[in-house]
């Protein structure tokens, strides 16, 4: 197991112009990461800003849209200080209409994400408190197509949520609010689950003996990590947030958290019997008697997890099996490989399908599509990247029965109220 990140939330709005405040507590992030490596792994310091929806000064708005902040970020890159960032992130889950300046900006994030490769960002564009924008759910779907063209690997930077909170350590989905710095830790930790069930699973233990197994773990982890991580928040004034326990996975056998369900003894990953082991897996998670925060719950990147795509490869997962699970998991449709020549209309009803889930059973889901242009379902990735390990391409069952501008013309907004 390692620390996946160190995020560090800070309202960079209002430091002062070089972000000095900025670099004073990454430099003692810097040194947390330092004490925290005598133990675990820690693999990248991350930056949450706040969402450009909370700013309201028109000037701040336009140092947006000119680069002037995100060029800042980029070179405390550059001094060693972070790994990535979030940048310009939207809570869009409301029933008004977008500003122009805020439109505007919201139409230049593909622009930003192609030009700042270590830039991630998010648009949340629902919540069960608040319901679904189909606003938002248009200008997520342009975004996700205009990062397709010509690079489909930028998709990897922007995710479409719902209901995910704030000072989630997770990217793309990190956001933060609040004026103070806070601190927030994702694991990479599907080997510990690997190594449970490998140990302790159905064909000779109770369902609950392997439940007390894994929260005795994960309780470990915490107490390890926050022995350390608590003073040193306490001493230099920043708010400890919590550890997300989702057991994010890494593209190899021994840390696929489809391994790790597998091993379990039910199924394979997609057949019967995957979603009482999602379920299983995340209501352990969830029940581990410390704070959580985020996701805490089984995550299904397909390009990132061995298993996954292997099963994807075999034909024994889909979108409407990745969706089903998503009623049980923690995370949703992450790196999910899809036609390019789809129709937008597609993208869209299935972003409103995954949000009827979120809101409906409130739970945080995101969906990080990555249309793959000039090929087709049933054809292969082809990405060189250490995280992702390439798969089928995933077809999408569609037949519009209403033209979308048709749809949208008497739908603005869903809400459950």
């Amino acid at each position: 197991m390692k620390i996946r990140a160190l995020t560090l939330g800070y309202d960079i709005y209002h430091d002062n112009y070089d972000l000095q405040g900025l670099r004073h507590f990454l430099g003692l992030i810097q040194e947390l990461k330092n004490e925290i490596q005598k133990y675990y792994e820690v693999e990248y310091i991350r930056l949450a800003s706040p969402p450009y929806t909370s700013v309201s000064s028109q000037d701040e708005l336009k140092q947006i849209l000119n680069d002037e902040i995100v060029c800042k970020l980029d070179g405390l890159i550059v001094d060693g200080l972070m790994g990535i960032y979030s940048f310009a992130p939207g809570l869009l889950d409301f029933s008004e209409s977008l500003e122009k300046i805020q439109s505007n900006l919201t139409q230049s994030i593909p622009r930003l994400l192609k030009e700042h490769h270590n830039m991630f960002s998010s648009m949340q564009i629902g919540s069960t408190q608040r319901g679904l924008n189909f606003q938002g759910i248009d200008l997520a779907a342009d975004i996700i197509f205009a990062l397709a063209d010509p690079d489909p690997f930028r998709n990897v930077q922007f995710a479409a949520t719902f209901n995910v909170p704030t000072n989630t350590p997770f990217f793309p989905s990190a956001y933060h609010t609040g004026s103070k710095p806070k601190l927030s830790i994702a694991l990479e930790a599907a080997d510990e689950l690997v190594s449970i069930f490998d140990r302790k699973n159905v064909s000779n233990y109770s369902l609950q003996q392997i439940k007390t197994e894994i929260q005795k773990r994960f309780c470990q982890i915490y107490d390890q990590i926050t022995e350390i991580v608590i003073p040193f928040c306490e001493k230099n004034q920043i708010e400890f947030v919590g550890i997300d326990f989702s057991p994010a996975p890494y593209p190899s056998k021994s840390k696929s958290i489809g391994n790790a369900l597998e091993q379990l003894g039910f199924c394979q990953f997609g057949s019967v019997g995957s979603v009482f082991s999602v379920g299983f897996i995340t209501q352990a998670l969830q029940s581990v008697n410390r704070p959580k925060i985020g996701f805490s719950g089984f995550m299904q990147p397909l390009l990132e997890d061995f298993i996954i795509a292997q099963r994807n490869n075999e034909g024994k997962v889909d979108l409407s099996k990745l969706l089903l699970y998503s009623t049980m998991c923690g995370l949703g449709l992450d790196c999910v490989p899809i036609p390019g020549d789809l129709p937008r209309e597609a993208v869209k009803l299935l972003l409103m399908d995954l949000g009827m889930i979120s809101i409906r059973l409130n739970k945080p889901l995101t969906a990080r599509l990555m249309p793959i242009p000039n090929r087709k379902a049933g054809e292969f990735t082809n990405f060189s990247f250490e995280y992702f390990t390439d798969s089928k391409i995933c077809p999408i069952d569609f037949m519009p029965l209403n033209e979308w501008d048709k749809i949208r013309k008497n739908n603005s907004y869903y809400s459950l109220s």
